[in-house]
């Protein structure tokens, strides 16, 4: 699924499979944020192997983040209530 098979690769496909990759490929350009899910996508599948140490790393960093948003903004509303 994440990683293409030789015979995938566009020198082994047919004249149809190239326009309808290409035609994927414009389609997806139209959305800014299809650009974005895709490359995050590609990336996320070239850390495949380092995935047991990312993801809960990522859980930790994103945790902690939304932590401290929320006691910014619990500041923020005492604040405004005094």
């Amino acid at each position: 699924m994440f990683s293409r098979k030789p015979s995938d690769t566009p020198e082994n496909d047919s004249p149809w499979q190239r326009q309808v990759r290409n035609l994927m490929e414009t389609q997806i350009a139209r959305y800014p944020l299809l650009v974005q899910l895709r490359a995050i996508w590609r990336q996320l599948a070239d850390e495949r192997p380092s995935w047991p140490y990312l993801i809960p790393l990522l859980l930790i960093v994103g945790i902690g983040t939304y932590r401290a948003e929320r006691n910014k903004i619990r500041a923020a509303i005492e604040e405004l209530r005094n």
